[in-house]
Protein backbone atom coordinates (compact mmCIF):
# COMPACT_ATOMS: atom_id res chain seq x y z
CA UNK A 1 0.00 0.00 0.00
CA UNK A 2 2.81 2.97 1.06
CA UNK A 3 4.42 1.88 -2.37
CA UNK A 4 1.31 2.40 -4.24
CA UNK A 5 0.55 5.66 -2.82
CA UNK A 6 4.23 6.54 -2.73
CA UNK A 7 3.78 5.69 -6.63
CA UNK A 8 0.91 8.15 -7.07
CA UNK A 9 2.23 10.67 -5.32
CA UNK A 10 5.11 10.57 -8.02
CA UNK A 11 3.32 10.55 -10.93
CA UNK A 12 0.73 13.64 -9.88
CA UNK A 13 3.77 15.77 -8.77
CA UNK A 14 5.73 14.40 -12.08
CA UNK A 15 2.88 15.62 -14.05
CA UNK A 16 2.41 19.05 -12.25
CA UNK A 17 5.86 19.88 -12.41
CA UNK A 18 5.50 19.10 -15.70
CA UNK A 19 2.34 20.89 -16.45
CA UNK A 20 3.54 24.46 -14.30
CA UNK A 21 4.16 26.69 -17.69
CA UNK A 22 0.46 26.22 -18.71
CA UNK A 23 -0.44 28.33 -15.67
CA UNK A 24 -0.35 31.86 -14.99
CA UNK A 25 -1.34 34.23 -12.33
CA UNK A 26 -5.22 34.25 -12.21
CA UNK A 27 -6.49 33.04 -8.86
CA UNK A 28 -8.32 29.52 -9.08
CA UNK A 29 -11.35 30.45 -9.06
CA UNK A 30 -10.54 32.37 -12.45
CA UNK A 31 -9.39 29.67 -13.95
CA UNK A 32 -11.92 28.30 -16.44
CA UNK A 33 -13.67 31.92 -16.99
CA UNK A 34 -11.49 32.20 -19.63
CA UNK A 35 -11.05 30.56 -23.22
CA UNK A 36 -7.75 28.65 -22.01
CA UNK A 37 -5.96 25.12 -21.84
CA UNK A 38 -7.38 23.23 -19.71
CA UNK A 39 -5.20 20.24 -17.68
CA UNK A 40 -6.87 17.15 -16.50
CA UNK A 41 -5.77 14.41 -15.04
CA UNK A 42 -4.24 11.62 -17.89
CA UNK A 43 -5.91 7.89 -17.63
CA UNK A 44 -2.83 7.24 -15.79
CA UNK A 45 -3.17 9.59 -13.01
CA UNK A 46 -6.97 8.25 -12.63
CA UNK A 47 -6.49 4.93 -12.58
CA UNK A 48 -3.98 5.38 -10.13
CA UNK A 49 -5.92 7.68 -7.55
CA UNK A 50 -8.78 5.33 -7.98
CA UNK A 51 -7.17 2.22 -6.87
CA UNK A 52 -5.02 3.88 -3.99
CA UNK A 53 -8.93 5.01 -3.16
CA UNK A 54 -10.41 2.05 -3.42
CA UNK A 55 -8.00 0.02 -1.35
CA UNK A 56 -9.41 2.59 1.79
CA UNK A 57 -11.95 1.16 4.21
CA UNK A 58 -13.22 4.36 5.68
CA UNK A 59 -14.40 7.88 4.06
CA UNK A 60 -12.03 9.82 6.73
CA UNK A 61 -8.95 8.46 5.02
CA UNK A 62 -10.23 8.08 1.38
CA UNK A 63 -10.67 12.22 1.92
CA UNK A 64 -7.08 12.75 3.11
CA UNK A 65 -5.68 11.22 0.64
CA UNK A 66 -8.32 12.40 -2.09
CA UNK A 67 -7.67 15.88 -1.07
CA UNK A 68 -4.17 15.57 -1.60
CA UNK A 69 -4.25 14.19 -4.84
CA UNK A 70 -6.14 17.58 -5.48
CA UNK A 71 -3.39 19.80 -4.31
CA UNK A 72 -0.92 17.89 -6.42
CA UNK A 73 -2.78 17.45 -9.74
CA UNK A 74 -4.55 18.84 -12.33
CA UNK A 75 -8.44 17.56 -12.07
CA UNK A 76 -11.52 18.31 -14.01
CA UNK A 77 -15.05 17.92 -12.68
CA UNK A 78 -15.63 14.61 -14.51
CA UNK A 79 -12.60 13.56 -12.65
CA UNK A 80 -13.59 15.04 -9.19
CA UNK A 81 -17.03 13.30 -9.51
CA UNK A 82 -14.96 9.51 -10.17
CA UNK A 83 -13.18 10.31 -7.06
CA UNK A 84 -16.42 11.48 -4.81
CA UNK A 85 -18.07 8.40 -6.08
CA UNK A 86 -15.58 6.51 -3.76
CA UNK A 87 -16.92 7.74 -0.56
CA UNK A 88 -19.71 5.97 0.93
CA UNK A 89 -21.77 9.02 3.03
CA UNK A 90 -22.71 12.71 1.27
CA UNK A 91 -20.78 14.40 4.41
CA UNK A 92 -17.57 13.56 3.10
CA UNK A 93 -18.26 14.08 -0.82
CA UNK A 94 -19.45 17.29 0.34
CA UNK A 95 -16.35 17.90 2.01
CA UNK A 96 -14.17 16.47 -0.60
CA UNK A 97 -16.34 19.02 -3.12
CA UNK A 98 -16.23 21.72 -1.42
CA UNK A 99 -12.47 21.12 -0.60
CA UNK A 100 -11.67 20.82 -4.19
CA UNK A 101 -13.20 23.33 -6.02
CA UNK A 102 -10.61 25.61 -5.62
CA UNK A 103 -8.08 23.10 -7.15
CA UNK A 104 -10.60 22.43 -9.83
CA UNK A 105 -9.62 22.83 -13.59
CA UNK A 106 -13.14 23.86 -15.07
CA UNK A 107 -15.07 25.45 -11.81
CA UNK A 108 -17.35 26.99 -14.69
CA UNK A 109 -19.07 23.69 -14.87
CA UNK A 110 -18.79 22.35 -10.98
CA UNK A 111 -23.04 22.05 -11.75
CA UNK A 112 -22.36 18.81 -13.23
CA UNK A 113 -21.39 17.00 -10.09
CA UNK A 114 -25.41 17.20 -9.37
CA UNK A 115 -25.84 13.66 -9.49
CA UNK A 116 -22.85 12.51 -7.27
CA UNK A 117 -25.01 13.17 -4.48
CA UNK A 118 -27.80 11.47 -2.91
CA UNK A 119 -30.19 13.95 -1.62
CA UNK A 120 -30.48 17.25 -3.55
CA UNK A 121 -30.21 19.87 -0.64
CA UNK A 122 -26.73 18.67 0.18
CA UNK A 123 -25.59 19.65 -3.64
CA UNK A 124 -27.57 23.00 -2.50
CA UNK A 125 -24.95 22.92 0.20
CA UNK A 126 -22.01 22.59 -2.23
CA UNK A 127 -23.23 25.11 -5.09
CA UNK A 128 -24.26 27.17 -1.12
CA UNK A 129 -20.29 26.77 -0.34
CA UNK A 130 -18.53 27.38 -3.94
CA UNK A 131 -21.15 30.30 -5.38
CA UNK A 132 -22.30 32.32 -2.34
CA UNK A 133 -25.76 33.83 -3.02
CA UNK A 134 -26.44 31.66 -6.03
CA UNK A 135 -30.30 30.95 -6.61
CA UNK A 136 -31.33 27.66 -7.98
Amino acid sequence: MKKLFFILILALTTVTAGAQHHHDNRGPHDRGHERHHIECATHEQMSMTMQVLNQQSFDDKKLEIAKLCVVLGHFCVDDLARMAAVFSFDDSRLTFLSFAYEYCEDPQNYYALRDSFSFRSNFDKLMDTVHPGHRR
